[in-house]
């Protein structure tokens, strides 16, 4: 029987510079909130190592910029380091060049931090649009995981895929390789199961269904959450949208329980945990 393939990544940036939040807080301001990414990582790694999981970051050069040991110290204790772009502005909002130059900042600082090729990218909020697949292959990436098939969400990119293909693992004609983010179809539709806020949103009782529905219909489960949501006491932000709020701020106390939960689960079904990096590599042979 074919085993089946966990993906676990974490976008790696501050609770201040996340999307629901920027009508209240500009760039402007960035500096002068207080950090918690390296506490809020660190309570990862220790998670991932009770577990003895190798997990995918995708870090914003912004955040590495601060706290290269930090990186360091992720790449060291066998996890991969992949870029999230220099400072989470949104992919399909710059021009191409724009768009180039902040992933290959990203990129270089990244590298200078670890010592090792950055090999993966994920879009800011999967902002991500084709034009992103050029730009990756001209800057010697080998995949990307942007892609979100669930369309309700304003922010999410789309990509013309391959042959039609939607959620599964693609290779471009440029060989950059697709790994989306996992969705399970219902009714032919998808609905999102990849983490986040809809990990934060559902009982774990309904959500592991649907995570053990989806290895069963692809064999391998790709999911995502970010730092910020392992720390409930973060500041509540005021003048945003009351739908931001609360998908920014609901089931924040749970985060870390529900993961290990996850964990857990996924390793009693005999499943196996990989880098993206590691999968990409199984499917390229």
């Amino acid at each position: 029987m074919k085993q089946k393939r966990i993906l676990i990544t974490f976008d790696i940036e501050e609770w201040f510079q996340v999307h629901n939040l920027t009508g209240a807080i500009s760039r402007e301001d960035w500096h002068s909130n207080q950090s918690s990414v390296e506490k809020n990582t660190s309570n990862i790694l220790g998670i991932l190592y009770k577990h003895n999981v190798k997990a995918t970051f995708f870090v914003l050069g912004w955040v590495a910029e601060k706290f290269p040991e930090l990186i360091k110290k992720i790449s060291d204790d066998g996890h991969e380091i992949a870029s999230h772009g220099y400072d989470h502005n949104l992919v399909y909002s710059q021009n191409y060049d724009s768009v180039k130059n902040d992933i290959e900042k990203s990129k270089r600082i990244l590298e200078d931090a670890i010592g090792k090729r950055v090999l993966g990218y994920r879009a800011p909020s999967f902002s991500v649009d084709n034009r992103l697949i050029e730009i990756l292959n001209e800057l010697s990436f080998q995949y990307d995981s942007s892609y979100n098939a669930f369309r309700l969400n304003q922010r999410y990119g789309s990509l013309v895929l391959p042959k039609g293909e939607n959620g599964k693992i693609i290779k471009f004609e440029n060989g950059i390789f697709e790994i989306p983010v996992s969705s399970l179809k219902v009714l032919n539709y998808p609905f999102p199961i990849g983490g986040g806020a809809y990990f934060r949103f559902l009982p774990f009782s309904i959500f592991s269904k649907l995570v053990s529905l989806k290895l069963k219909q692809d064999g391998m489960y790709n999911f995502y959450l970010h730092p910020w949501e392992f720390e409930p006491e973060q500041p509540r932000i005021k003048g945003i949208r009351f739908d931001y709020k609360i998908r920014h701020y609901y089931g924040l106390n749970r985060t870390a329980v529900k993961f290990e939960k996850l964990i857990k689960y996924l390793k009693n079904k005999d499943c196996i945990f990989n880098t993206i990096n590691e999968f990409v590599d199984l499917q390229a042979k």
